[in-house]
């Protein structure tokens, strides 16, 4: 006897019209070879110069081996350091073979001195190979949306199986954000940690001398080999926003790396979209007393756009859950809400609430859905 809706979704769309006379900055022409600006609350790309062409990233695979290594490991550990890791090529802290040292250092000399022995001491440590902790990278680095990478080594050293993309390190990065470790390590200037046999401890300076010249910058990583070139990953922040901007093969880094944080703090400002409590739409059921079901969102949805104006066509998705019957209270997640733009991509994502309570439109209708819950409940007791 109920009365149960019998499609999925609804479509509308939704034209927001910005005009503003700001005049801004055209988006800079760099010399690398590939780049990338992405919003860390959002994950919009506001700048792309080839981001999903492949190419070597060097040491900006450490910010994956440090994040890999925060969610695995448990940073009290203490590491044991072996012949491989400390007689690793490259770029080094000078770990002893033998010697004992906890994550949580290590973890520093990877992401301050870009310590190649470091990031084999804990991928060994975390997987007990170099072979395994890559599987482990390879997996989370799909999950963070870095879909045309591949890892081999926890390090960056050259191997043609090892890639990378400007836009996937940008996501690596925006998911690295969410640790709390993971940005106190990534913004720490200078640090000292623990020296095997020795009566002092290792000094560590950050790579990222950006943190030095500017106040904003909130991490980052540096990167070079021959093969590679130099590449560099850096955040910075402004009025509540971030952003990460990424170079590879870059022989210009530190000028352009600033130039692209500028252009996505101050070209582009955030509007909302969709105000948490706004009533979406209101779908008629004359099956019900009230006669209609109003849909709220149950949070905000906000975006970029450019501070110089223009047009901005979004849509909006409206999904309800399969089946939906009598009665529904008011405040009950009944779907959810999705704004797409132009190209189909998604803005955001909400609950979609019920705006008030809906019932049957007869009191035989209500006693009969009574009647059919008591049997229901009765059936699941037995």
């Amino acid at each position: 006897m109920s009365k149960k809706l019998c499609f999925l979704s609804i479509f509308l769309y939704l034209i927001i019209i910005i005009s503003i006379s700001t005049i801004c900055k055209a988006a800079p022409n760099i010399s690398a070879k590939n780049a990338a600006v992405v919003d860390v609350e959002t994950g919009q790309v506001l700048y792309d110069k080839h981001m999903h062409v492949k190419g070597f990233p060097a040491s900006l695979t450490k910010v994956l081996t440090t994040i890999v290594a925060l969610e695995e490991g448990n940073i009290q550990d203490m590491v044991k350091v072996s012949r491989r890791a400390a007689y690793q090529e490259g770029s080094s802290i000078y770990l002893q073979e033998g010697e004992e040292i906890k994550l949580e250092e290590l973890l520093y000399g990877v992401m301050l001195a870009s310590g190649n022995d470091a990031s084999i001491a804990v991928a060994e440590h975390i997987a007990g190979s170099v072979d395994k902790f890559a599987d482990l990278m390879n997996k989370k680095a799909k999950e963070m949306g870095a879909i045309n990478s591949n890892f081999i080594n926890p390090n960056g050293l050259p191997n043609t199986n090892h890639y990378s993309t400007a836009y996937d390190l940008a996501m690596i990065m925006r998911y690295a954000f969410k640790n709390k470790i993971f940005r106190q390590i990534t913004k720490t200037k200078h640090k000292t940690i623990s020296w095997a046999d020795n009566d002092w401890g290792r000094g560590l300076r950050n790579h990222n001398k950006l943190l030095w010249s500017y106040d904003d910058i909130t991490g980052g990583k540096t990167g070079y080999t021959r093969t590679a070139g130099r590449c560099l990953i850096a955040s910075a922040s402004k009025d509540g926003r971030e952003v990460v901007a990424v170079v590879l093969n870059d022989s210009n880094d530190w000028l352009n790396i600033r130039r692209l944080l500028d252009f996505g703090l101050e070209r582009y400002k955030r509007v909302r979209v969709i105000e948490k409590g706004e009533i979406v739409y209101r779908f008629p059921w004359q099956e019900s007393r009230e006669g209609e079901l109003g849909l709220i969102a149950g949070g905000s949805i906000y975006m970029l756009i450019l501070r110089d104006g223009g047009k901005v066509n979004l849509k909006k998705e409206i999904y309800l859950k399969p089946e939906l019957e009598l009665p529904i209270n008011k405040g009950e997640v009944i779907g959810y809400l999705k704004i797409v733009d132009q190209e189909n991509k998604t803005i955001g994502e909400v609950d979609l609430l019920s705006q008030n309570d809906v019932n049957y439109n007869s009191v035989f209708l209500r006693f009969w859905h009574w009647l059919n819950t008591i049997s229901q409940r009765s059936k699941e007791d037995s």
